[in-house]
């Protein structure tokens, strides 16, 4: 990702326009797509109790971002990868951030550099306190800036998903059945709302466990997956 991202920082427009983004997911796409896909095993280390980490979040986590992936930004990259969507603070307009394809690869490739990094060196038995505390402090940033870049992903992609119908079945037909993809990831969004925070909040749990008052050390339970 970050050779692509200089890449289309040498090539002289900023990073938010529409060359730039097209630059970077054109770099990027190949190794995002097999990356994200091959997640699934996390959902597999789970459920046999190879890790511990929750199966329910976990797979949640991961069909999020596959969803995302080959359900949004794949299916309409004519817009995902090409348009920003800005934020700003009501009435102060030069204060905001533009949500885009870069800002989901920054928070989705940080956190898994963290997350892996974290987890290589305790198989290594190495202990650093430093990467402990990016383990569980960096979603607190990284954790809202992936799912509204995700949200902004779906944004720019209803229009055309609405033009398209990828998946979708019209009336009339043999079966008498209709399915609408649009209305579908209409739902899925809905769903962040209640599901946001409550992966938000499992997180600031496991930080407090872990990073709480008179935590001055790794604590044993950290030599295996939380």
């Amino acid at each position: 990702m970050y050779s692509a991202l200089y890449g289309a920082f040498s090539s002289g427009l900023p990073l938010t326009s529409p060359a730039s983004l097209s630059l970077v997911w054109e770099r990027v796409n190949l190794p995002l797509k097999y990356s994200q896909t091959v997640a699934l095993m996390e959902i597999v280390h789970a459920a046999l109790g190879i890790v511990r980490s929750p199966v329910l979040i976990t797979a949640t986590q991961v069909a999020s971002r596959l969803w995302i992936l080959w359900g949004i930004v794949v299916l309409a990259p004519e817009s995902t990868t090409t348009t920003t969507v800005s934020l700003a603070v009501p009435n102060m307009e030069f204060v905001g951030i533009k949500l885009s394809l870069i800002t989901l690869l920054t928070a989705w490739c940080l956190s898994e550099i963290i997350r892996y990094g974290f987890f290589a060196c305790k198989e290594a038995n190495i202990q650093s306190q430093m990467l402990v505390w990016l383990r569980y402090s960096g979603f607190l940033v990284l954790y809202p800036l992936g799912v509204a870049s995700e949200l902004s992903m779906v944004w720019l992609a209803l229009p055309v998903i609405q033009v398209k119908k990828p998946f979708s079945i019209e009336l009339p037909n043999p079966f008498n059945f209709a399915f609408s993809y649009h209305a579908l990831c209409v739902l899925i969004v809905a769903a962040y709302l209640p599901g946001f925070p409550q992966l938000y909040g499992y997180m600031l749990k496991q930080r407090k466990k872990v990073l709480g008052p008179g935590t001055r050390h790794v604590p044993p339970s950290m030599k295996k997956d939380q």
